[in-house]
Formats: C-alpha cells, structure tokens, sequence
C-alpha cells in the first residue's frame, strides 16, 4: 500500500537545546538471548548506540539513557561516557521507563523521546520531526507510519485528518483493520507538559503505563500534531532475530549506496560487508567478498580483495591489500599485502612496504621500503627501514615465559629460513646467510651463519 502524503515539513538546523530520552530498558524477551536486546549489533555496532551516534550527530545536546538495574553498566558503556544513565526499577511500560528520566531533564524546552531498538532511524527524520514540533503550537507531535502489513501495531485514529487517538490492536474494529497509519512509538513533547501529564496518566492493573496513553491527554489540551515518517523501514522495531536480519540487511544495504555515492567502487556490492562505523575514501575499490569492520579507515586509491578482511584498521593511500585479514594496525601509504597474510593488532607497517604471501605480523612496526617474503613471521619486532626479509623467516619472540623483542637495523638482509631468538638485534646492514640461527646481538654491517650463527672474518663490520 502506498503511504499517503506529509504535509510539508521543514526540518530543524539541530537538535540543540533538545533533551533526547533513549528507552533502552525493554527486556526483550523474544530475541532468547543471554545479551540484552539493544546491544545487539546491527552493521558492527550496538542498537543503543547507533541511536545515540544519530543524535549527536542531529546536534542533540543532552541525551538520557533509561536501562534497566541489570544492564545499566553495559547499556552505559555501549552509549559513550556523554550519555546519562537512569533506571527504570521495574519493567512496568514505557510510559514509566520515560518518567526515569525526569530528574535528569532540565526543566523547560522540548524533549524527544526515542526507543533503542530502532536502528534504522535517521538524522534527517528526527529534525524533520523537531522541525513539525516546533512549528505548532501542540505540546505533543508523534511520529506515524504507514505500513503495508500493520499488524502488531496500534492504529491511528483520525476525524477529519486530525489526531482523535490510538487503537490498541486488540480493540481494533473490523472497518478499522485495514487501517495502514500506525503509531510509530516516538514522541516530540514540551518538557514541563510531559512530565506533569505522564505523571498524571492512570496505571493498569499491573502497575505499567504506556506512552501512546499520553495522545489522549494531548487531545484534550487541544490537539496532538502527527509527523509521518518517509520511509516506513525506519521505524521498525527489533524484537527477535528475524527483525535484527532485516535491520542488518536494510542499514547494510544504505552503506553500500552511501560509499558509492560518495565515489567508492564496490565490484558486486551484495557480498561486500561494511560497518556503521567504517570511512573509505573515493577512488578506493573494493573486490568481492571484503569485509571492513569495526573502526576501520580506508584511504583513496586503494584496491582491497577479493575476501579481504580488515577489523579497525587505518589504511593510508594507495595500498594493496589481497585476500587477507588485517585487525588493529596501521598501514602507510603504497603498501601492498598478500594474498593470505594475517596482520595482528599493534602494527605499523611503513610507506612502500611489500608483504608476501602467508606473511603474519604481530605487535610489530616494519620501516618504508621493507620487504618481507612469504611464509614469515614478525612478531613482537621493530624492523628498519629498506630490510629484506627472506622466505620463511621467523623472529622466535616466546621462550615459554615471556616475550621478547627483535631489532633490525635499517638496511638488513635476512637470508631465507633465518631464525631470529629474541632478545636480539640486527645491526644497521648486517646479514644473515640462509639458514642461520641467530641467538646473539650481530653488529652493524656483519655477516652471520650457522646454527648457532657466528660473525664470518673479513666481513665488513665483522671482528
């Protein structure tokens, strides 16, 4: 069905001098998890947290969390250290979760009331609804939608296009089942209006009170002004895990468009996966089956793939990467890596480094111009620049207590199937033949071989 049209609506610069109250308390029962609803992760990032992400980049000024007295902690933690966390003491609606938040609302202006598991909200929504709240003289402004299958929702009931109430389902008549308008469940109130009517609003046998109760008390005053939503997508709720796969699969899907809109090449963009919280420049292409997670940063130019995996990762310009997986480093620029190698957390690869095939690094940092050769392993390592690293070295990090760490100087030549036991450093130039089983400090210039390896006579550097 198609949904009728908004009146006209002028969205707000920000949400500055707004008070956003995010209803994070529900216990969400149907999605049968250990982990609290709202922080599930939709595209990499919790519920609450894209919510709050979406205010702050509306320009709200004041947010307040309600959480429920087990989750408090972790719902904090999700939302960022600038959100305020209240309880609701027991799961009795959600018209008492909003009154948790009383305290925490300075008296005076609006208040935007949101619930966390609506994922798929967007900026431009919200001041589109503060901008319809501001512009009439109502004190309450709900957000409506219409849906093509309405069931589970509470029907808006108008006369004469005006807000008359809301329809619980199970109250529904027959004439007004095919009604499409729902309530969406979020609320534009001014503040002092709110809390002296919430307040007042009758509790059900149960002790719970709903906040669509309020729309009647707004009809009373004189009015309640409704804001239709656009897309009806952003408003559904999660509340099972069928719900969250749609979520993942709509937000996922406006990543995808936004990135290349913004001039990223995406060679088959249904299997390219790409987090909420990922930035890639234009120009960069990205092969199928790539995978960027978490707080990951794609510089311009580059070519990523196919089914490369990178988790919070900084990638300068115009780095190669093939089919490997990268997690918490950072890579200059003119890099090139792969296929099949694993970049550990903690490294810094430097401009113009080559990293061959089935290479790992781990906590390490590896000079400009280095290049490491396949089936190696750097860890724990701070390797200069212009080194060459044979095939198949190993810096030997671990004696089975603790770790240590490998130097080499710039300029170095790791001959193939070299062993580096750490503690140990490779001086500026020196070499090791193929091989060698260094155990000891070489100087600079040197050249080492054998097992233990020794410094060969006439070398340069060599005693």
């Amino acid at each position: 069905m198609t949904a009728l049209a908004s009146p006209m609506t002028n969205p707000v610069a920000s949400l500055k001098g707004w008070t956003a109250v995010v209803l994070a308390a529900g216990p969400g029962t149907r999605m049968r998890s250990a982990v609290p609803k709202v922080l599930h992760p939709v595209a990499g990032i919790a519920m609450v947290r894209l919510v709050c992400d979406l205010l702050r980049e509306a320009g709200c000024e004041r947010i307040v969390a309600v959480a429920s007295p087990g989750t408090r902690e972790a719902v904090g933690a999700a939302c960022g250290a600038d959100v305020d966390l209240v309880e609701q003491a027991s799961p009795l609606g959600t018209g008492d979760a909003a009154l948790a938040a009383r305290d925490a609302v300075r008296p005076g202006g609006n208040v935007l009331i949101v619930h966390a598991d609506m994922p798929l909200l967007t900026t431009r929504t919200l001041l589109e609804m503060a901008g319809r709240h501001v512009a009439v003289t109502h004190a309450l402004t709900i957000m409506t939608a219409y849906l093509e299958d309405p069931r589970g929702y509470a029907r808006v009931e108008r006369r004469n296009g005006k807000v008359q109430g809301i329809v619980q389902e199970s109250d529904l008549s027959a004439a007004m089942r095919g009604q499409p308008e729902v309530n969406a469940g979020l609320y534009a109130a001014d503040v002092d209006w709110l809390w002296d009517h919430l307040a007042a609003l009758p509790r059900s046998n149960r002790g719970e009170v709903g906040l669509a109760d309020l729309i009647a008390a707004a009809v009373r005053d004189g009015g309640v002004e409704a804001y239709q939503v656009t897309e009806a997508a952003e408003v559904q709720q999660v509340n099972d895990r069928i719900g969250l796969a749609n979520a993942e699969r709509v937000l996922r899907d406006r990543i995808r468009r936004r990135l290349m809109l913004e001039g990223v090449t995406l060679v088959d963009p249904p299997s390219t996966f790409i987090d909420a919280g990922v930035r890639v420049a234009p120009d960069t292409t990205l092969l199928p089956g790539v995978h960027l997670l978490g707080n990951t940063t794609v510089g311009s130019g580059c070519r990523i793939g196919p089914n490369a995996v990178l988790r919070d990762m900084t990638v300068a310009d115009r780095v190669e990467i093939d089919g490997s997986t990268l997690e918490g480093s950072t890579i200059a620029e003119g890099v090139t890596v792969g296929p099949y190698c694993h970049l550990r957390p903690g490294s810094v690869i430097g401009r113009d480094v080559h990293l061959g095939n089935y290479v790992e690094v781990k906590a390490s940092s590896i000079g400009e111009r280095t290049q490491v050769g396949h089936f190696s392993y750097i860890g724990d390592a701070e390797v200069g620049a212009g080194v060459n690293i044979g095939a198949g070295t190993i810096t030997v990090n671990y004696d089975g207590v603790a770790k240590h760490r490998t130097v080499i100087g710039d300029g170095a030549f790791v001959g193939s199937d070299s062993l580096l036991v750490a503690p140990v450093r490779l001086g500026v130039g020196a070499r090791t033949a193929a091989g060698a089983v260094v155990t000891s400090d070489v100087p600079d210039g040197a050249l080492v071989m054998g097992a233990p390896a020794r410094i060969q006579p006439g070398a340069e550097g060599g005693r």
